[in-house]
């Protein structure tokens, strides 16, 4: 059985001092050659959501959204042929297993959650694993594409600095 994995990854950083892709699903037609592909933020390169916490409000509870105002997801596989495709699915799922930092001190990232605009990829949280799925098994016949908002809890209060992060995002054809 042939294992397909690509993944990108998407930059995080929450920084503490003293909002054009529709979303939706497309049917994805059948044929040579097979592939998979995933985009997670900008067409090329990594985008880096930043969310910036006023001083008076570090710790207090209030959500801040991060900026960009959302990030596009766009994921599909094709196979070659119908036949191959015929009951094949494919999996997203991201790593935030290692914590933003500032050198000094973590921010984990279940301390980020996101909202979908639509749906087609669940509204979530950050779980801090290796594999943790945001896209389950879907079929190799529809294109997702989604924008996604990322909110930090700002739950407890962190030492003021820069804590950046990576998140990974993979998708998997079993």
């Amino acid at each position: 059985m042939q294992r397909i994995t690509l993944a990108t990854g998407i930059f995080m950083a929450i920084l503490i001092f003293p909002g054009t892709v529709p979303a939706e699903m497309t049917f994805i037609w059948v044929g040579a050659p097979a592939e998979a592909s995933i985009r997670v933020g900008a067409a090329s390169g990594e985008t880096t959501v930043v969310h910036n916490v006023p001083v008076a409000n570090i710790g207090d509870g209030t959500p801040i959204t991060g900026s960009p105002q959302y990030v596009v997801i766009e994921v599909s596989a094709r196979r070659a042929s119908f036949w191959d495709a015929w009951g094949t699915n494919f999996v997203v799922t991201a790593d935030s297993s290692t914590p933003l930092s500032n050198g000094f001190e973590p921010i984990y990232f279940s301390e980020i959650h996101w909202t979908s605009e639509d749906g087609d990829i669940p509204d979530g949280r950050f779980d801090d694993s290796s594999a943790q799925v945001i896209l389950p098994s879907t079929s190799v016949f529809w294109q997702v594409s989604d924008r996604l908002t990322f909110i930090y809890d700002n739950s407890r209060v962190v030492s003021a600095g820069t804590y950046t992060g990576t998140v990974t995002y993979t998708i998997s054809i079993p």
